[in-house]
């Protein structure tokens, strides 16, 4: 089982760059920065860390997160906007404005590598039974990549009226039904768990030309197409201190393949006849992560991701690193708020700043609400009617509404902090 465990990772790790971000799903995940693999928990481990689900102590019920986050990456946002300015003052004969100084300019701009737009959106209801889950997620993924036309020939028009800039927009929406389970290997404190599901994948594609185009989003949905794809995901997870009972704050590592198998779905014709490739690929996903517990209200968490993803979005990357925390206010069985914090670095973008986010719930018995929210530290400069306006890099938010029992919550003392099944040395005395 371990050389098989190990084998399926290294398929993972092996494979091309997957075409998606990793989504943080639900708002404990957001609240602490996307850090999760190694405090996965209750009905949601089964998207985080499969692992989560056979630990002794562990909550069953259910679970309902939806969560939405966007990016603007370089300048093709202000570019665009800039662009569709300079063209509405050429038809009305504003020649201070309608200029080929400023038009090559904000061509410029969008043609920086790397530039785009991109939003991913998740939403999922997981319900748990012991160590079994059954799960319905459904992840979407929307980039839009810039085509530059330099051509400001006149003739005819305006300038602009033959130039064909364009947005390419591509998207992919996954709906997963599957089934987890996890299992601790004798008292060790290590657990192994697997995901089994089946991908309906609907992958769009269309063309927006920014001169001329005010609005063209709506015509996605004529250029679509959906296929099936069955896909395995595999996690670890180990607790230290029932290994070693004597060391301190209770670390825990986690490791997670998504996708080991990479499925890829069926583009649209369209997009085939453009260039693109006949699949949108959702190549296999690896995580790391690591939490501590100095106290019993007290949680440190930290994740990494070991592959570097391509995005919707053409030359950009993405490689998160994550580090939060989850702070309990009067920590019961009964009654608990969690507070969270967090902060997200993508690595494969130097340039990009961190993103800060934070978090709080509200466990009362049975019943738990939670909400997040992150916004990046960098802001992107857009031109509008004339004034300049700055909007974050990127911003999202959170919430999940959770029934649990036959447990304890992961927010509790006893989920987190549970004793070890073998004494130490001074215990046996």
């Amino acid at each position: 089982m371990k050389k098989l465990l190990a084998a399926a990772f290294a398929v993972s790790l092996s494979a091309p760059a997957g075409a998606v971000p990793w989504h943080n799903m639900g708002p404990r995940a957001m609240g602490m920065g996307g850090a999760q693999v190694a405090v996965a928990q209750g009905p949601l481990a089964s998207y985080w860390n499969p692992a989560g689900l056979g630990q002794l102590y562990n909550t069953s019920g259910l679970e309902i997160p939806v969560g939405i986050r966007a990016e603007f990456t370089g300048t093709v946002l202000e570019g665009s906007k800039d662009l569709n300015e300079i063209y509405n003052a050429c038809k009305a004969g504003n020649a201070a404005v309608c200029t080929q100084a400023r038009a090559r300019s904000a061509i410029s701009k969008i043609n920086n590598a790397g530039s785009g737009v991109m939003a991913d959106f998740g939403g999922g209801m997981s319900l748990k039974i012991k160590r079994l889950t059954v799960f319905v997620n459904n992840l979407t993924y929307v980039g839009g990549s810039p085509k530059v036309d330099f051509n400001l020939n006149a003739a005819g028009g305006t300038m602009l009226d033959n130039n064909q800039s364009r947005i390419v927009v591509r998207g992919l929406n996954a709906t997963e039904v599957g089934i987890g389970y996890g299992r601790e290997i004798l008292e060790t404190g290590l657990v192994l768990g697997a995901n089994l599901k089946g991908i309906v994948g609907r992958a769009g594609y269309q063309e927006i030309t920014v001169s001329t185009e005010t609005s063209g989003f709506g015509k996605f949905n004529d250029n679509i197409k959906t296929s099936f794809q069955p896909a395995v995901d595999l996690g670890l997870l180990w607790d230290m201190r029932e290994t070693f009972p004597s060391l301190p704050m209770r670390p825990r590592l986690g490791v997670v393949g998504r996708n080991i198998n990479s499925p890829g779905f069926k583009n649209p014709d369209r997009a085939v006849t453009h260039g693109e490739r006949s699949k949108f690929p959702l190549n296999g996903q690896g995580r790391m992560g690591l939490a501590l517990s100095p106290f019993k209200f007290w949680h440190l968490a930290m994740d990494v991701d070991l592959t570097n993803n391509l995005t919707p979005v053409d030359g950009y990357k993405s490689r998160y690193m994550s580090v939060g925390t989850e702070l309990n206010v009067f920590n019961r069985p009964w009654l608990n708020i969690p507070l969270r914090a967090g902060l997200q670095k993508n690595l494969s973008d130097t340039g990009s700043g961190a993103s800060y986010t934070a978090g709080f719930g509200l466990n009362f018995i049975h019943v738990l609400v939670d909400v997040a929210g992150m916004v990046s530290s960098k802001t992107t400069s857009v031109q509008s009617e004339g004034k300049s306006e700055k909007v974050p890099n990127n911003f999202g938010g959170a919430v999940r509404v959770a029934f649990l029992f036959g447990g304890v919550d992961e927010g509790s003392r006893d989920a987190l902090n549970r004793k070890p099944k073998t004494p130490a040395a001074s215990e046996k005395k």
